[in-house]
């Protein structure tokens, strides 16, 4: 049985809320931050102030990836199509989005929404580190969050299936074809051998020495192996 988040509130009648799985990745994040990045970019900083600018860093990254899935929302709602909530998880967040998009030009532009709130996003925290060169603290976490937003950006657009990628291959493919099934099909597909790559890439990873990124990376592609190949099972049943 699924885990029932912890709900926030609400946002244009969307529910917000937290998966509990958020909770030990905000911690593993904050830590990570105030001991390592910052620390690095400033070395006279008191303990405590790596702490705090840790933990804040954490809730602005995921305030960021809240804003990602609301681009795809915003779009959703436009073409009239019910988002049920948004649910902030280890992996990120990700918008329940109910029913199909109207046209394959309809579903490019629901998914496409998200890395492009991302890259605005990147842009204009590059934008400000000149307003901020004064203020090491702020200057710091908006160099972090222009950088991430960028990086999460760029990752979304990988044509792994279901992935923002995916998502915008399935929709060309869709446009191609014509044909929504088949599309879904070949984007699944698609989604599985760059899940493998992942996986590939994090055993290099390990090998090379970076035990953490290596394990993350593996996980991060057996998870999304995962819901692939439930995409291609939920197809398969649905045409019998």
């Amino acid at each position: 049985m699924a885990r029932k988040p912890y709900w926030l509130g609400s946002i244009l009648g969307i529910p917000v809320g937290l998966d509990s799985s958020w909770f030990l990745v905000f911690c593993l994040l904050t830590w990570m931050l105030a001991d390592n990045y910052y620390p690095a970019e400033f070395s006279n900083w008191p303990p405590v102030l790596y702490w705090i600018m840790g933990a804040v860093t954490a809730l602005s990254y995921f305030a960021c990836i809240l804003l990602h899935e609301m681009g795809h929302s915003v779009v959703a709602l436009w073409y009239r199509i019910r988002v049920n909530n948004i649910t902030l998880f280890m992996f990120g967040g990700v918008a329940q989005i109910e029913g199909e998009a109207p046209s394959a030009f309809a579903e490019f532009l629901i998914a496409i929404a998200g890395p492009l709130v991302s890259f605005i996003l990147a842009f204009a925290g590059y934008s400000l580190l000149p307003v901020f060169s004064d203020n090491p603290p702020l200057l710091a976490l908006i160099k972090y969050l222009a950088y991430i937003n960028l990086a999460l950006g760029l990752f979304n657009l990988v044509p792994g299936y279901p992935l923002d990628g995916g998502r915008i291959f399935r929709a060309i493919v869709w446009g191609i074809t014509g044909n929504a099934r088949r599309a879904t099909f070949i984007a699944a597909r698609v989604g599985q051998v760059f899940a493998y790559i992942f996986i590939l890439f994090g055993i290099r990873e390990m090998f090379s020495g970076d035990l953490g990124g290596g394990l993350w990376t593996i996980f991060l592609g057996w998870f999304l192996k995962k819901i692939a190949t439930t995409q291609l099972r939920q197809l398969a049943d649905s045409g019998r």
